[in-house]
């Protein structure tokens, strides 16, 4: 590294708030960039700064402190705002008000500010537009994970380049003893381990979960096993633990997964090992499984969602936005049934389509390293 001045690297995202997909996509930033910047060098703005430099042994200050970022902005050389979804106004555009701002600051201060993989949208209020935009134009680097967005940041005549998600990059390190053990003892010789992900969604309903049982009873073997994945507790636990309860009143045998020994979100990756199938909605639960070659079946609660599943050939459960459940549950059973008949096909299929999304995520630090040898 330099002796200038400008020698830090700030990442930006929506990190600390326990949602194992952001977490997994700051590890894989930071693990990149220790190749090539010291660890002292690299912050963190986060929600829970304590625990990230606790676990990477970087620096990280907290990301509602605008003090603090304003005290590191004349030292940093990168600005990384990613990756994940973080310009979307489903909720309200504050979001995009937040991290376009961070942008803005960053170029006013001379950082070299990146959009990182990010998934863009949806946009619905002319605000969340307008700063998106703003945004994009400020930043003087940016990688898009989907064609969406590419197609998007194109209509508004904005140079962008499609990558890939970071996640795909992440090495799996060990998984602790004890939470493989909770797997292995569902095991009882061939018996099928299912791991199931699901979270809260205003398309994700009591009934349409109901429905996703009633498929899972029929089309899954009668001693298979379920595995509850709560990648995000509080978003997750209100769906996985009626699932559970319902499962097992079916006779079935299943357990909501302890993963209070789970550190770091690579202890994720060898977790998919210990499982032969993964049933989900959460986009990352699927990356895990599939850069793993483990088949999925995954709901649709999302366009980032799809996107993945058609890439991967793997069987797709359409979730409508709204209405429309009459026919779901036969629409539902068909696909699972047709779509789970070869897991081996399946895992083949996961392993071959890995190594291209792996290869395309690799552009992202390409360019991060391309960035901070020019800087140098």
């Amino acid at each position: 590294m330099s002796n200038s001045p400008k020698s830090l690297v700030l990442i930006s995202g929506y990190y600390g708030f326990g949602n194992l997909g952001d977490e997994a996509i700051l590890e894989s930033i930071i693990r990149e960039l220790e190749k090539s910047v010291a660890k002292d060098k690299i912050v963190v703005l986060s929600n829970a700064p304590e625990t990230h430099r606790e676990i990477y042994g970087v620096e990280a200050v907290s990301r509602w402190k605008a003090a603090s970022l304003l005290k590191l902005l004349p030292k940093a050389k990168l600005f990384i705002s990613g990756g994940g979804g973080l310009f979307q106004d489903t909720k309200s555009p504050g979001s995009t008000i937040y991290y376009g701002g961070q942008i803005a600051l960053a170029r006013a201060f001379g950082a070299h500010p990146i959009i990182f993989a990010q998934g863009l949208g949806p946009l619905d209020s002319e605000t969340g537009k307008v700063a998106t935009r703003l945004a994009a134009k400020l930043s003087q680097d940016i990688t898009v994970r989907d064609k969406a967005s590419l197609a998007m940041l194109e209509n508004w005549k904005i140079k962008a380049e499609l990558t890939a998600d970071p996640v795909w990059t992440l090495d799996e390190t060990a998984l602790p003893e004890g939470v493989g053990r909770q797997i292995d003892k569902l095991r009882n010789g061939n018996r099928l381990i299912v791991g199931l992900s699901l979270r809260n969604s205003h398309n994700f309903s009591e009934g349409r979960r109901a429905i996703l049982l009633s498929v899972l009873l029929k089309t899954l073997p009668k001693d298979a096993a379920l595995v509850l994945l709560p990648l995000q507790k509080e978003q997750d636990l209100p769906q996985l633990e009626p699932f559970l309860e319902a499962w097992k009143q079916a006779g079935r045998q299943g357990m909501v997964l302890d993963t209070k020994d789970l550190k770091r979100p690579s202890q994720w990756v060898s977790l998919m090992r210990h499982l032969d199938l993964v049933v989900a909605m959460r986009l990352h639960a699927l990356i895990f499984a599939l850069k793993e070659g483990i088949p999925v079946l995954g709901l649709t609660y999302d366009a980032k969602v799809e996107h993945v599943l058609r890439q991967f050939g793997q069987p797709i459960l359409i979730l409508p936005k709204e209405g429309g459940d009459d026919q779901l549950e036969q629409k539902w059973l068909d696909s699972a049934s047709a779509g789970l008949q070869d897991l081996e096909k399946l895992g083949a299929q996961a392993r071959e389509n890995a190594e291209s999304a792996k290869k395309l995520a690799c552009r992202n630090f390409q360019l991060l390293a391309k960035i901070l040898d020019i800087k140098n």
